[in-house]
């Protein structure tokens, strides 16, 4: 067991860089992002399933598709790994019937 007060400046920094983060890479057409589950501060899922809203610090991810609820609950958990645009979540095979149809991130200008 390490103690906290034994833990140099310098050790734990290199301890926080060498895990490896937890977070949800989201893939578009055109290029990959990976935002971690630390910055995520709330989410949101509409009555109809179809928006999921991740509210991060600097960000807001909005998905659009169908039967979101099952993207919504990984989240909760904290096991959702990756989402890609305009194909079947069935890859993931935790969520077949649920369809990502369009994925969009906006940053934040100000808090």
């Amino acid at each position: 067991m390490v103690c906290l007060d034994q833990i140099s400046e310098t050790e734990s920094y290199k301890q926080d860089y060498s895990r490896m983060a937890q977070g949800i890479t989201f893939h578009l057409p055109s290029r990959r992002r990976f935002i971690p589950y630390s910055w995520l501060r709330y989410s949101e899922l509409n009555q109809n399933e179809t928006e999921l809203q991740l509210h991060y610090a600097h960000s807001v991810v909005i998905i659009t598709g169908t039967h979101l609820h099952h993207l919504h609950d990984a989240v909760e958990h904290f096991q959702l790994k990756a989402v890609r645009e305009l194909a079947s979540s069935a890859t993931l095979e935790k969520f077949p019937d649920s369809t990502v149809s369009r994925i969009e991130i906006i940053e934040k200008m100000d808090d």
